[in-house]
């Protein structure tokens, strides 16, 4: 696991839609890589955006990641590029596959 990422949640307190800010909710390591063909299909992600799959360790109940929230990649390739969160499914024992679709400015 040699990516950083930092997950948010939106906060709104504000009574507008959309004028909330944006909390950092957890910090870890994670592999990152292309997402599979099944995984494009099952999430119905757009070609036209960058996707990635995210595996971090299972960190549960520190930190369960939910659909709502967004992760931002610190290191590499992506870096500086925020996702929402599409999809949260176990891997394997003590990891989960998260699939996450860039955020279009």
């Amino acid at each position: 696991m040699q990516d950083f990422v930092t997950f948010h949640s939106s906060e709104n307190n504000s009574p507008y839609p959309g004028m909330g800010g944006k909390v950092e909710v957890f910090k870890s390591w994670g592999e990152i890589y292309e997402p599979s063909s099944k995984d494009i299909e099952l999430n119905s992600l757009e070609t036209s955006t960058i996707s990635v799959t995210l595996i971090i360790r299972n960190v549960y109940p520190e930190f369960i990641p939910k659909v709502k929230q967004t992760f931002t990649i610190e290191t590499g390739m992506y870096q500086g590029i925020e996702f929402n969160i599409k999809n949260v499914a176990p891997k394997e024992e003590n990891t989960i596959k998260i699939v996450g679709s860039e955020i279009s400015a």
